[in-house]
């Protein structure tokens, strides 16, 4: 019996249609269908009578790529984050394809995939439940599609030069991860770019690291293939539709369930396909001193010694200004202003302190070294040929080019520079800038802009960080990056940090809510500016901020994986008086006796892939209020922090269990809120609390002040341990 109806309102002319213009086409019905080696192959009809292929190949029994390949795709130089998949006991060909009258089905023993015979829709099951499908009906009143189903969109020559997926969004499902983002940790509702950008701040959807993955509260993820420009309405436009789609011509992804919506299985599902998270050195875990910018040697070791005379543990100082202006980029000390620089950083190693270096992928014009490097062929070009020009920032005095991270002759040339910088005993390089390259550029490997701005972002650090890890090993260390940009990958360049953030404690909040996603992205090894890195003041001059933001950004920034205070104007304790030099210094000092803790959390990352910030959702996967928690975090799996940010008083959610305030040992039951109330510094207060996880134990290092994190390994002798066990409580 026919489900149509007989209507006597506006009635419809039985075909599919859109609200769309004619540019735009999707799948509509299979056409034939064929087994190969690499998975099922359908030949598939659109809407405008073109074909399309869609390739599905199963990775494992719960992971699958989906290739969906137009007839005719415009010319490009396309790269995919993954291609060549780590090898698996599992194959291919253990995946079973059947069909019947209404469905073709491909599946494994964890996943089964129907696909529509009488119209294109491929629905996922799992152990026999729907987990989620494709949206072929998101239409009007009038039977249009107002959201279009899996497809793509063509130029004049009806060439595929974007594409497009949709899926169903069930009425309860939200979304966690794309990176780094300064929006609420819910991503349901957003519109979302993955267009790395020099943000300028860290409380708007413009980002530094923006990556195309997320996680479902449905137990499952993806990864959308592609560096190119791509976006995610994810239900910002339809309560029952999301989309993603990007401007490459072919739709690429990657497709990851997890059987008991355990997330951090999930995570390691990822990390197993994107690579694991290398270990990075000890004394990272400690805390870092910086300023934009230290600018001679003088000045370098008279903060060492204003440290040293506060008794302020420094274990990594870095500077950013330690090249000419106009030489910056290509890796030479200005002398001048520090000379004897590896004499420098042996005196610095002395007192057990490492030394950071900015870098900048950028030269300016007006730099002596421009004409010969422009003659070179090293700069990414426009389409006359010429270094492409642009400005690295909207106040920027000088035009500048960026260095071709493709070209195999600048890459030979760069290292060299690289290495001997590292060879003095540098510690540590800052890959700062690299999210402005034009769009309308050429790379040395025929890339365009869209398809290489966001690699750049990654080649930039990943060939930075590999030519480190040579000298490191040589030298038995491990290597160390602090970047600012960086895509799907990045958690294999540790580490990161979040921009140019405000000092305003308001944004404190967008802060956390990125990093919350960079850990649900596979980041770990991450932190921000303590103190903040710019803060306005009413005239629209850079000012210091108030004691009150600045010690908030501290604090939270010192139960973070990684701790560097950073801005344009002093961030040294002792700049802002004596009540928050003896705050801070207690906090510095608490830090680095938890650095045991932290290292052993760390090793987790390392071994297993769960990172060292945990949104509460992750560790607490089947508790619905856990998943709505965007304020709080877990740091490893013992200790829950809760920043107050600019609240004088909240509701704090604590999970199951039972939970004890480190401070004032308060003992509270779990799956409750409890109320917290904030008095200002200056009145004796806080604004983070801390609490530890009942039959946990924490180790901490025994000695009471503990300056710099020891070099040598520790022994247990060296430990206490602060413990909550049952016993303590009964």
């Amino acid at each position: 019996m026919s489900n149509e109806a007989e209507t006597q309102y506006n009635p419809q002319c039985g075909v599919r249609r859109t609200i769309f213009s004619d540019e735009y086409d999707f799948l509509t019905k299979i056409e034939s269908v064929c087994a190969k080696e690499d998975g099922i192959h359908f030949f598939v009809r659109t809407w405008k009578d073109r074909i399309a292929t869609v390739r599905i190949t199963f990775l494992t029994p719960s992971v699958f790529r989906f290739v969906m390949v137009p007839e005719m795709t415009a010319k490009s130089h396309r790269q995919t984050v993954v291609e060549d998949v780590p090898e698996s006991e599992f194959e291919t060909k253990n995946a079973e394809f059947t069909e019947n009258e209404d469905l073709y089905i491909y599946e494994t023993n964890q996943l089964s995939l129907h696909f529509s015979k009488n119209y294109w829709e491929m629905s996922i099951y799992q152990n026999g439940k729907l987990l989620t499908k494709e949206q072929a009906f998101d239409t009007n009143v009038d039977n249009r599609w107002k959201q279009l189903p899996t497809g793509f969109r063509v130029d004049a020559s009806g060439k595929s030069i974007a594409s497009f997926e949709q899926f169903v969004l069930f009425s309860d499902e939200q979304f966690w991860g794309f990176g780094e983002k300064f929006t609420h940790f819910n991503k349901r509702g957003q519109r979302i770019e993955c267009w790395q950008k020099d943000a300028l701040s860290t409380n708007t959807e413009d980002s530094y690291k923006s990556h195309p993955y997320f996680t479902s509260s449905r137990g499952y993820s993806v990864l959308l293939n592609t560096f190119t420009r791509s976006s995610f309405d994810m239900g910002a436009s339809s309560w029952i539709s999301y989309q993603m789609g990007s401007d490459d011509p072919i739709l690429d992804y990657i497709f990851l369930a997890e059987e008991s919506k355990d997330y951090k299985k999930l995570l390691q599902q990822y990390l197993q396909i994107t690579g694991q998270i290398p270990m990075i050195p000890k004394w990272a875990f400690g805390f870092w001193m910086s300023k934009c910018s230290y600018m001679s040697r003088k000045e370098v070791e008279d903060v060492v010694a204003d440290a040293e005379k506060f008794g302020i543990g420094i274990d990594v100082i870095h500077i950013d200004g330690w090249q000419r202006q106009d030489m910056s980029g290509v890796w030479e000390w200005d002398t001048e202003r520090f000379p004897e620089p590896e004499e420098m950083i042996k005196e610095l190693n002395k007192k057990n302190i490492h030394l950071s270096l900015w870098n900048y992928p950028y030269l300016q014009e007006d730099s002596p070294a421009f004409k010969e490097l422009a003659e070179r062929g090293f700069f990414i070009k426009n389409k006359e040929g010429h270094p492409a020009m642009f400005k690295a920032t909207a106040d920027s005095e000088f035009l500048c080019a960026c260095f071709d991270f493709t070209n195999p002759e600048f890459l030979a040339w760069y290292e060299e520079r690289v290495k001997k910088i590292v060879r003095m005993g540098v510690s540590v390089i800052k890959t700062d800038f690299s999210e402005a390259v034009p769009e309308d550029v050429v790379f040395y490997n025929g890339m365009s802009g869209r398809e290489g701005h966001n690699l750049l972002t990654y080649l930039y650090a990943k060939n930075i960080y590999t030519w480190m890890k040579e000298i490191c090993d040589e030298r038995g260390e491990l290597p160390m990056l602090w970047g600012r940009s960086g895509y799907v990958g990045s958690h294999t360049i540790p580490a990161a940090w979040a921009g140019d953030s405000s000092s305003d404690k308001a944004s404190h909040s967008a802060i956390l809510q990125a990093g919350l996603g960079m850990a649900m992205s596979g980041v770990s090894f991450w932190g921000y500016d303590l103190g903040g890195f710019y803060n306005t003041g009413y005239i629209g001059n850079e000012e210091r901020p108030n004691i009150e933001d600045y010690l908030s950004s501290v604090q939270m920034g010192l139960w973070m994986p990684l701790s560097r205070a950073h801005g344009k104007t002093p961030r040294e304790p002792w700049q802002y008086g004596d009540m928050a030099l003896k705050e801070v210094k207690k906090w510095i000092n608490f830090r680095h006796r938890l650095v045991p803790y932290l290292y052993h959390t760390a090793c987790q990352s390392h071994q297993s892939g769960i990172p060292m910030i945990r949104p509460l959702v992750m560790e607490y996967p089947k508790d619905p209020i856990a998943k709505t928690q965007n304020l709080s975090y877990m740091l490893g799996d013992a200790l829950l922090i809760s920043p107050g940010f600019d609240r004088d008083e909240y509701e704090l959610y604590l999970p199951e269990g039972r939970w004890q305030d480190i401070e004032s040992k308060e003992v509270y039951e779990g799956m409750t809120f409890v109320h917290i109330e904030n008095k200002a510094f200056a009145d004796g207060g806080t604004s983070l609390r801390v609490f530890q996880k009942e039959g946990t134990s924490i180790p901490l290092f025994a000695q009471k002040e503990v300056l710099h994190v020891p070099a040598q390994l520790w022994k247990q002798e060296d430990l206490e341990f602060m413990t909550f066990q049952k016993k303590d409580v009964d």
